[in-house]
């Protein structure tokens, strides 16, 4: 269970872009107040690149990841020593973690005859922002977990600007309530 199993999981259950995945460090994935956390930052690191200002941000790990046992993976690679959660993904000429992972998808998808028109690695990400809608989660706390901008056309653009945000709590519960009941994914539970 390296990259390649992992990366798709996490943009499922996530909505995190590809090269926000494929960049993580180890010490990314937090307990923040009881809750295993992805910490999506460029902080302290000057090897990773967000897309907006709005990337940074918080994203609780979903409960079905937990069951597959990604809990248990990032500590085995922070206790081996690892300082990358995936460190067979290794930058591209431009810097981007994703580059390489973006082609091997493309040609997974073919090869396992699920390309189709308008489908890529991004499709996770439109998933997740539809499984939102679908849980009822509060447009607000989508546009956090998601990493999109909330101000722009916003008649209240001043507004979202003041506070801090969500805590970890309210957007584990939001990211709980995802669910994809087409999708049987017991066969991948850790034991």
């Amino acid at each position: 269970k390296r990259s390649r199993f992992w990366v798709p999981a996490i943009a499922l259950f996530s909505g995190m872009r590809l090269n926000e995945i494929c960049q993580l460090h180890t010490a990314d994935v937090q307990e923040i107040n009881g809750v295993w956390c992805f910490v999506i930052t460029t902080q302290g690191a000057d090897d990773k690149q967000l897309k907006t200002s709005a990337s940074e941000r918080l994203v609780p790990i979903h409960p079905m990841l937990h069951r597959m046992g990604l809990i248990g993976y990032t500590k085995e690679r922070y206790g081996s020593g690892e300082f990358r959660l995936f460190p067979e993904i290794r930058a591209d000429t431009f810097g981007q973690h994703s580059g390489r992972f973006s082609r091997w998808f493309a040609r997974f998808l073919v090869s396992s005859n699920a390309a189709a028109p308008r489908t890529c690695f991004h499709s996770f990400r439109h998933s997740f922002r539809d499984a939102l809608r679908e849980a009822r989660v509060d447009r607000e706390v989508a546009l956090a977990l998601g990493g999109w901008s909330s101000t722009g056309t916003s008649k209240n653009a001043v507004a979202d600007q003041y506070g801090s945000g969500f805590s970890s709590n309210v957007l584990y519960a939001a990211i709980a309530s995802i669910e994809y009941p087409c999708l049987n994914l017991n066969h991948l539970l850790a034991d």
